[in-house]
C-alpha cells in the first residue's frame, strides 16, 4: 500500500477506533455505531484498491463482509427500551455478527499473513474489546440492551 494511505488511513482508523471504544465506555449508542460504520469504510476502500492491483477473490469476499458490518451499524434515531423484546434480541444478534466480523478480521491480519499492517489488526482488536464491553453491559443490566444515551 502506499505509504501516504497507508498514514491517512491510520490516522482516521484510530480516531474512529477511539470514537467507538469512547461511544462503548459512555454507552453513547450514536459514537459506539458512528465509529464502527465509518471504520467499515476504510477496508472497503483498501481492499478495492488490492483487487484492482492482484484481482485475487479474497478481496472481494473482504468488501462483502465489511459491507454486512457497514450497513449493520449505520446509525439509526429509532429508541427502544427493554420492553421491546424483539428489538433486544436482534440487537444481541446484530452485536455478535460485529464481533464475529472484528475476529475475523483480526484472524485475517494476524494469522493468514494477510499484506495488511499490523495497526489495522489492533483496530480490529479495539473494536471487539469495545463490542464485547457493550455485550457485557447489556448481560448485567438488568433490562436488556440498555443505552444511557442514544
Amino acid at each position: 500500500m502506499n505509504p501516504t494511505v497507508e498514514l491517512i488511513f491510520t490516522i482516521v482508523g484510530g480516531a474512529l477506533v477511539l470514537l467507538t471504544l469512547y461511544g462503548a465506555a459512555t454507552l453513547n449508542r450514536k459514537f459506539f455505531l458512528s465509529g464502527i460504520c465509518f471504520f467499515s469504510i476504510l477496508p472497503l476502500i483498501g481492499e478495492s484498491i488490492a483487487y484492482s492491483t492482484d484481482k485475487a477473490p479474497v478481496h472481494v469476499l473482504v468488501i462483502f463482509i465489511f459491507l454486512v458490518q457497514l450497513v449493520l451499524t449505520m446509525p439509526t434515531n429509532i429508541t427502544y427500551g427493554s420492553d421491546n423484546v424483539a428489538a433486544s434480541k436482534l440487537t444481541g444478534k446484530i452485536a455478535l455478527a460485529i464481533l464475529l466480523i472484528n475476529i475475523g478480521g483480526i484472524v485475517f491480519i494476524f494469522y493468514l499473513k494477510a499484506a495488511v499492517a499490523a495497526q489495522f489488526g489492533y483496530y480490529h482488536v479495539g473494536i471487539a474489546l469495545a463490542v464485547l464491553y457493550v455485550m457485557f453491559k447489556r448481560m448485567t443490566a438488568t433490562g436488556g440492551w440498555v443505552w444511557a444515551k442514544s
